[in-house]
């Protein structure tokens, strides 16, 4: 497993930067307002359990002047912050164009990467007419990027989680990430070894992700076949099969600690 590649340094803590044999744990917040924003912020950070905060900003809807006027009490907690503007095609809210979607980000970017104290990341989702650009550009600004691929239908076939892997390594991405629904244990197993294999053959680090109850194993197991990260549950979960933050990070003491 490689280490996700946006933690907070020291001085500043979080258990994956103390124990690199952990997989960081991502907390991520849908909030639409500045008071909810901050004290779901202050309440990830105050757990001590939560190395990364991914602030999903598709529920702002194709607003970049609130995402800019937003940012301040998501960045106040002190923990890296991953920008994530989730398309409704990949499970997310934003009913954007491919060019609303390249234009919310590339505006963002330069804003929070100039303002943070903390690391920023951005997702990506690789799938997006000016994909390479968009992480071309975040690179430009020091920001970190997340490339992702998310299918809520299904599993996607082996070689082709491979070749989105791939993909996504040929793009610049600092992390690659998937995100698949399974219909039997089957398909975990194949996101499992999907992961493991990108893992050994890229040199960026990985994330592989098995939705809902069925695949709740890779949430947990998930660095033991590469994956840099997990997505935990703090209030509303922003996909399924999602564990409570306290949960899953008793869980990873015992396996990691």
């Amino acid at each position: 497993m490689k280490p996700l590649p946006f933690l907070s340094t020291p001085p500043n803590w979080s258990p994956a930067t103390t124990n690199r044999r952990r997989p960081a744990v991502i907390v991520p917040l849908q909030s639409t307002t500045g008071a909810e924003l901050a004290a779901y912020s202050s309440r990830a950070a105050a757990t001590g359990l939560v190395d990364v905060i991914e602030w999903r900003i598709d529920p702002l809807g194709p607003r970049s002047e609130a995402i800019l006027e937003l940012a301040p009490q998501v960045l106040s907690a002190g923990l890296p912050v991953l920008v994530t503007l989730r398309t409704a095609g990949e499970g997310g809210a934003a009913e954007v164009t491919d060019e609303e979607y390249r234009e919310i980000l590339s505006r963002t970017v330069p804003e929070l990467s100039g303002s943070a104290d903390v690391p920023v990341a951005l997702d990506v989702e690789i799938a997006r007419r000016g994909a390479d650009e968009l992480i071309a550009h975040a690179h430009e600004h020091g920001v970190a990027v997340v490339a992702s691929h998310h299918n809520f239908t299904a599993t996607d076939s082996p070689a082709d989680l491979g070749a989105t892997f791939d993909r996504m390594a040929a793009a610049g991405a600092d992390v690659a990430k998937i995100a698949m629904t399974p219909g039997s244990a089957h398909d975990v197993t194949t996101v499992l070894e999907a992961t493991a294999e990108a893992d050994a053959r890229l040199d960026c680090s990985v994330l592989g992700i098995s939705m809902g109850q069925l695949g709740r194993a890779t949430r947990i197991l998930g660095a033991d076949f590469g994956s840099c990260a997990t997505f935990a549950q703090l209030g509303l979960a922003s996909a399924p099969g999602q564990i409570d933050v306290a949960e899953l990070a008793a869980i990873l003491d015992s396996l990691y600690g």
